[in-house]
């Protein structure tokens, strides 16, 4: 049968290899990728595949996915179509989904299954046994209410399986790993937010304010979504004297048509 285990903080006394210890900051500060949540597990503990998975209405969909060899196919979306088509509502990850979902952003739930355990044969055989797959490590956990995300770790023959040490390694690393991604999908959210409300606010401006120039639209969209000089250079990638000179033009412009030109109002005006 598959062990699994349920896990709300890292273990006492958990060290890091300092490449592992980068990857989760890598993890926190960036969008969530597969390829950087597959380097920094491998720091830890070799793995071969990596697939990120969101279950929509309790149905899994592949994100991305991510091999630590340079392969001829995509073999995670290969194996991954197989799974959906035909071999899902078979697996016990299903279950801890619906476990992790009522419990969001609290816990992580750990599944470890071998090939040999798999419930259904044609499972083993289509995927595992076709790829040359020992195993299956998944960490699960719910971000917020209802989206719950999986992260499946694949080793194959090369690798052999999973030693009871590395098993350990893992359940130390997967709190951890759990905080780090939920930063980043956290931190992802609010750029993609922000993002497009700087678009509508940029477009309102150009069509209230057609004096200002497409630059001077773009600092003063920022503004009114509350980033900084600093920010605003670093979001355009000009110097911050540059956006003050921006700034200053954009606001004589506003203020010669009677529209709003400072910062609380702007963010009133087109918030």
């Amino acid at each position: 049968m598959p062990t699994t285990w349920t896990l709300d903080a890292p273990a006492a006394g958990i060290t890091l290899p300092a490449t592992a210890v980068q990857g989760l900051l890598d993890c926190a500060s960036a969008p969530p990728s597969a390829a950087t949540l597959l380097r920094t597990i491998d720091a830890v503990v070799p793995v071969e595949y990596l697939s990120l998975v969101h279950f929509r209405r309790d149905t899994p969909e592949l994100i991305e996915g991510s091999a630590r060899h340079t392969h001829d196919r995509d073999v995670v979306a290969e194996c991954f179509a197989i799974y959906r088509r035909s071999y899902w509502r078979s697996d016990t990850v299903m279950r801890l989904a619906d476990h992790a979902a009522r419990r969001p952003a609290r816990e992580v739930a750990v599944l470890h299954c071998r090939a040999d355990e798999l419930p259904v044969a044609g499972w083993r055989n289509d995927i595992y046994v076709r790829e040359r797959l020992t195993e299956r490590f998944t960490l699960l956990h719910a971000p917020a209410s209802g989206a719950v995300q999986a992260i499946h770790l694949y080793r194959d023959l090369r690798q052999g399986l999973f030693q009871p040490c590395e098993i350990e390694r893992l359940l130390g690393l997967a709190p951890l790993l759990r905080q780090a991604h939920q930063a980043a999908l956290a931190s992802h959210a609010i750029a993609v937010d922000r993002s497009a409300q700087v678009a509508q606010s940029r477009q309102r401006l150009l069509r209230l304010a057609p004096a200002l120039s497409p630059r001077e639209a773009e600092v003063v969209a920022r503004i009114a979504c509350g980033l900084s000089a600093d920010g605003i250079a670093a979001d355009l990638d000009v110097a911050p004297s540059t956006v003050v000179t921006l700034r200053k033009r954009a606001y004589l412009k506003l203020a010669d048509v009677g529209l709003p030109a400072d910062r609380l109002r702007l963010a009133r005006w087109l918030g």
